[in-house]
């Protein structure tokens, strides 16, 4: 009977301690705190006026809807990235504070997914924007998105496929990950990366992928001035490691790609592995500075500047 008892105080202590590390223990939280920004010492902060880098043409204006979601705005067009704007992602809650609705965010002229996993692939988020042109995710992924919108035109696109979007032209690249919406470590769907080029410039949204991932061809072939990588949700090291980076791999990473400014992403929204949401940030500006990595504090998207964009 003792042993009966202490088991199931086992458990329940157990199902509490999880229950706290998916966000249930309060609510949402500042970004400062919620991303672990905080306690970047601040010599290893970068500067609140960093500028993008001169390669990129026109300064493009991004900014972070948390987790992996951004709203690029360049070169006249208006792209969002895999936003997620929901109180949840599946049974885990979000940690840091929305500061815009779907609804807020204006015309756009496509959505980019970059795979079909509910973090990145948010249907609430996608059914409440305004309007969309289009809808770009990887090709054998469209009937995760099929009757969402009537308004946008959704597309499939292979690895290494370009097509062209309010005159930038927008290229999948392999990303070392798995594209099914109900099955997080095996699929034959694919999960791509999004390169926007425009003016012979390039940004680089990697969406998420494991170190495995060919940054070196990606790096030769379209030189990214600027690379918005994952930093977050990779432990254990297997099997959810293999295919996420960590705050080191991302650095990796980045000096593979050619060093070019870093936006880390995937943190400090959802915790959807061991690591806390608030630790990768810390442990990335680190492994920036030991490896000679520029990167730059994503800056949440906000209603006042949600049409004129935030640099």
């Amino acid at each position: 009977m003792r042993g009966r008892r202490f088991a199931t105080a086992g458990l329940l202590l157990s199902a509490s301690a999880l229950a706290l590390h998916s966000g249930w223990g309060r609510g949402e939280r500042p970004w400062r705190e919620a991303t672990g920004f905080d306690r970047v010492p601040p010599p290893l902060r970068p500067p609140d006026d960093l500028p993008w880098p001169a390669a990129v043409g026109p300064p493009p204006r991004l900014a972070w809807l948390g987790h992996a979601g951004f709203l690029l705005e360049w070169r006249g067009a208006r792209l969002l990235v895999d936003p997620n704007l929901s109180p949840r992602c599946s049974l885990v809650r979000r940690r840091m504070e929305r500061a815009i609705g779907p609804a807020q965010l204006g015309a756009l002229d496509a959505v980019l997914l970059t795979h079909a996993h509910y973090d990145h692939l948010d249907r609430p988020t996608l059914a409440a924007l305004e309007r969309v042109g289009r809808l770009l995710l990887p090709a054998g992924s469209e009937g995760y998105v099929a009757g969402l919108r009537s308004d946008a035109a959704v597309e499939g696109v292979a690895a290494w496929a370009s097509v062209t979007v309010a005159g930038l032209e927008i290229v999948g690249v392999p990303a070392f990950h798995h594209g099914h919406r109900h099955h997080p470590l095996a699929s034959s769907k694919q999960a791509l990366g999004w390169v926007v080029r425009g003016g012979g410039a390039s940004i680089y949204f990697a969406g998420d992928t494991g170190a495995a991932n060919d940054f070196a061809a990606i790096g030769e072939r379209f030189h990214p001035a600027i690379a918005v990588l994952p930093i977050g949700a990779y432990a254990p090291p297997w099997p959810i490691g293999r295919v996420h980076l960590s705050p080191v791999q991302a650095v990796e990473a980045a000096i593979r790609l050619g060093r070019p400014l870093v936006v880390p992403a995937h943190f400090g929204t959802f915790a959807l592995a061991l690591d806390r949401p608030a630790a990768a940030l810390p442990r990335f500006a680190l492994a920036a500075a030991g490896g000679g990595v520029e990167w730059r504090m994503p800056r949440l998207a906000r209603a006042a500047a949600a049409n004129e964009g935030t640099s």
